[in-house]
């Protein structure tokens, strides 16, 4: 059983797995792949879906047991802009992978995680660990997401 954590981003999506039979947690892809990067030719919004569709078709062959996804939704504010709705396009094609394979997945806003904006990369680092390339808040959001996932069953 694993735990895949997701975080949209209107450039690079970011996402962790988890091994909750491990103790301490295992974060498989801490040293490998984290982010989800958009070929230079992948400029609509559709292609975007596309590409990204088909990537997690690959990571969930790559990690067959999967068991749960918890994505972090973004924090939507009255200034909203269209890169907001671009990351809840990459929310919703996740969704759609999991809903068409019965994958089950939570969605979640920093309150329900235990955590906020201002602190979620020091509250990652301290649950799980940190990736040790791009490590940044939006990587933190997914392995906080993957943290509640593994420790939430």
């Amino acid at each position: 059983m694993k735990v895949l954590g997701f975080r949209s981003d209107p450039n690079t999506p970011r996402y962790a797995i988890l091994d909750p039979a491990t103790t301490p947690l295992a974060f498989l892809n801490a040293d490998i792949e984290s982010r989800l990067r958009f070929p230079a030719d992948c400029i609509t919004e559709a292609a975007q879906v596309a590409w990204l569709y088909r990537e997690f078709e690959r990571i969930f062959h790559t990690y067959p047991d999967i068991t749960k996804v918890v994505i972090k939704k973004g924090e939507f504010t009255q200034g909203d802009n269209n890169a907001k709705r671009v990351a809840s396009y990459q929310e919703a094609t996740l969704l759609l992978y999991c809903g068409l394979h019965n994958k089950p997945v939570v969605t979640k806003l920093y309150a329900s995680l235990a955590t906020r904006s201002a602190q979620v990369k020091e509250h990652a680092i301290a649950r799980v660990g940190q990736t040790t390339r791009y490590w940044d808040g939006k990587m933190a959001d997914a392995v906080i997401a993957a943290w509640w996932g593994a420790t939430n069953p």
